[in-house]
């Protein structure tokens, strides 16, 4: 891999060398955005019921996420974005601490061909949260159940219109700085015609030469002037090797469908279903690290999202929503713990972009 990555380096800064001599940074041309969510929250029941640790019964108003963005076009063939992410996923008194979220800048190689490097959102997420349209709502499953971090320090590929393509080769660390040897390699391929989109992607990694992972995404969606519906599915097989004991394999599945109905030019009703299933789940999986909506460790998780979304003005956005989980029973794989309590959580979400 070492090896490898040196020779990458050298071709790309070969071959970027007659476009990086046009850049120019051109101070008042660039855009600043971002958007905002922020959240009433009340959770009537969790699995960690209602003793002391439990959070059954906390309501109260948060800014679950805040992007600021700046974009710049550094010439006709080079553009960059910089982006600040915040945001307090722990259901406790925590301060709004900033980071990089985004990096990255675009070389236009040629005719529908370019060239993506720094820290990027992969292309497993860009196309199919485009689609979704309300991560101010919840995050796409894979991002969600934590499958894969939604962001990598990479370089890579891309192209195409009707027939999308894109490859990257990343470090495997997200947006955190690398501390091992290990890589990660992201494809993606994806069909987009009257107002189908038809997509296979996903990738392999091997980090601390003790881990291999592979995940592979294909999913479907259609869009039209009544909205939008889509399905995916999802397979994660993950091999560890301990440096003492017999290598164990985990198998992480999933299956979800979501529809975006727009009930009138201003509002629209959400309806989403993810089912998990697999080994990993209740061998492997902490849910409890999941942000705003913990999950319980060690058992499949069943989620339903319900939201009406109201475009209350421009660039604003009220949805009211209900997110509710359920649990397989772990005995069915042989394990002696109980059956997890069920989750409900009522919002009102306020997003809102500038």
């Amino acid at each position: 891999m070492k090896k490898v990555s040196l020779v990458l380096l050298v071709v790309l800064v070969i071959g970027l060398l007659p476009i990086l001599v046009q850049a120019q940074f051109k101070p008042g041309t660039g855009e600043i955005k971002g958007y905002m969510i922020a959240e009433w929250y009340t959770i009537a029941e969790h699995n960690t019921g209602e003793e002391d640790d439990g959070i059954v019964g906390n309501r109260g108003l948060w800014f679950r996420r805040i992007y600021f963005t700046y974009n710049n076009k550094l010439s006709d063939k080079i553009k960059m974005r910089f982006r600040i992410e915040m945001n307090s996923p722990e259901y406790e008194a925590t301060k709004l601490v900033p980071y990089v979220k985004d990096a990255w800048i675009d070389f236009k190689l040629g005719e529908g061909i370019n060239l993506k490097a720094g820290i990027l959102d992969p292309p497993i997420f860009t196309s199919l949260e485009k689609i979704w349209g309300y991560r101010s709502l919840e995050k796409t499953p894979i991002d969600l159940y934590k499958w894969t971090s939604s962001r990598d320090f990479a370089v890579g590929l891309y192209g195409g219109k009707r027939f999308q393509w894109g490859g990257y080769f990343g470090q495997g660390s997200g947006n955190k700085g690398e501390v091992d040897n290990g890589k990660k390699i992201y494809l993606h391929m994806a069909y987009v015609d009257k107002g189908f989109n038809v997509a296979l992607n996903g990738h392999y990694e091997k980090r601390k030469e003790i881990i291999t992972e592979i995940l592979v995404h294909p999913y479907v969606t259609y869009s039209g002037d009544w909205g939008r519906v889509g399905v995916e599915y999802g397979h994660r097989a993950e091999k560890v090797k301990p440096e003492e004991g017999d290598e164990e394999s985990y198998k992480y599945n999933l299956v979800s469908a979501f529809i975006v109905w727009t009930a009138s030019k201003k509002i629209d009703l959400i309806f989403r279903y993810d089912k998990n299933w697999g080994n990993g789940y209740y061998e492997n999986w902490k849910g409890s690290n999941v942000g705003y909506i913990p999950f319980a460790d060690y058992a499949e998780p069943s989620f339903f999202i319900g939201a009406v979304s109201w475009n209350a003005a421009n660039n604003v956005w009220l949805i009211p929503n209900i997110k509710y989980a359920t649990y397989a029973d772990p005995k069915e794989y042989g394990r002696i713990d109980e059956k997890p309590g069920n989750d409900l959580y009522l919002n009102v979400t306020l997003f809102f972009k500038f």
